[in-house]
């Protein structure tokens, strides 16, 4: 063995990760931090910070970013889920990065901080939060479906294998407009991946309270139809460029209040296409069973984007966001282990 990560866990699944890809890109390796350069912070959650990072190749040099984490554990649990999902997802003929899941390269350790790392692909507008929020006035009705086709099709991937996503909000959607690649939106942060729930295993939940599902809330298992319910409420940010709830304390009476039906606010001044806002409430639906599948949701995106005269009217018209001064001081947007 050429490395040692210092993990034998890390070891074997960096191993078994080269020795059985399915491509030539679709797998885990184990990357010096002398190889590394930190740039600067791009995001900070619960669990970790992530850095845009340069990466030091042998004939030349990449961008990527680094997740890095406080808690030695939390970054083996996510490595461990990002290992099987790769293992599962990949196959002979497309990549990850091609199903619209997020690329990962492999791990690190900072010896000064003394942190594994997570090195995956760096995309060039951040989260779609953020994309959102600073080119409000570029984003028309073609770009927001292609968005949605995206982030479909790779829930479609992880889905059909049967995993879940488990933690699915629009800063973990991932957006770059600058590649040559029809795609535009890629889904990340799979640490948290992981098979369907036949049964609750753990006590609370992790993830942002106002993207969750009610029954999720009720400390039932997670299913497939939480993520879709997920999805629900990152169409209605892309359909009206505000976050779920931004208006409330994301605090326990929220949290009762969602488990027993509240969903976001739809104004009437809101530019939503009727078949567009259905099928936003199909996702909502609070009986998990009458959501639409991925595939289904995939498939509507694809018809519109091909026939899109039903958003002829509103297409060139853009929503502004609600200002972040806007937002109630007690919002959380970030990822984190709720307990009961």
């Amino acid at each position: 063995m050429s490395f040692n990560s210092g993990n034998k866990n890390v070891n074997d699944m960096i191993i078994a990760s080269k020795n059985n890809r399915k491509n030539a890109k679709d797998f885990l390796k184990w990357i010096e931090s002398s190889r590394l350069k930190v740039l600067h912070e791009l995001d900070r959650g619960a669990f970790g910070v992530v850095h845009k990072v340069r990466w030091y190749k042998r004939n030349y040099t990449d961008t990527v970013a680094v997740k890095f984490f406080h808690d030695d554990r939390e970054f083996l649990r996510e490595f461990t889920n990002i290992h099987r999902m790769i293992k599962r997802c990949s196959s002979e003929d497309d990549t990850i990065s091609e199903k619209n899941l997020v690329h990962y390269y492999g791990a690190t350790y900072d010896y000064d901080n003394e942190e594994y790392g997570i090195v995956m692909e760096y995309y060039s507008q951040s989260s779609l939060s953020n994309y959102l929020y600073k080119k409000w006035k570029k984003i028309y009705w073609e770009e927001r479906l292609k968005i949605l086709r995206d982030i479909s099709y790779a829930l479609y991937i992880l889905h059909d294998q049967d995993l879940v996503h488990g933690d699915l909000h629009s800063g973990n959607i991932m957006i770059d407009d600058d590649k040559d690649d029809p795609n535009i939106a890629w889904i990340g942060d799979l640490g948290f991946c992981r098979e369907e729930e036949n049964e609750k295993k753990y006590d609370g939940f992790r993830g942002v309270m106002a993207f969750m599902a009610p029954e999720i809330l009720k400390e039932l298992p997670y299913s497939k139809k939480a993520d879709i319910y997920s999805f629900g409420c990152i169409m209605y940010h892309v359909s009206t460029n505000r976050a779920p709830f931004y208006e409330r304390a994301h605090n326990r009476r929220l949290m009762r209040q969602i488990s027993e039906g509240l969903k976001p606010t739809i104004y009437q001044d809101d530019e939503i296409p009727s078949c567009f806002e259905s099928l936003m409430h199909q996702c909502w639906n609070f009986n998990p069973k009458n959501r639409p599948n991925a595939c289904t949701l995939y498939n509507k995106f694809c018809d519109w984007i091909d026939d899109d005269e039903r958003f002829e009217d509103v297409k060139w018209d853009t929503i502004k966001p609600v200002k972040k001064s806007d937002y109630h001081r007690e919002t959380n947007y970030m990822s984190q282990t709720w307990i009961f």
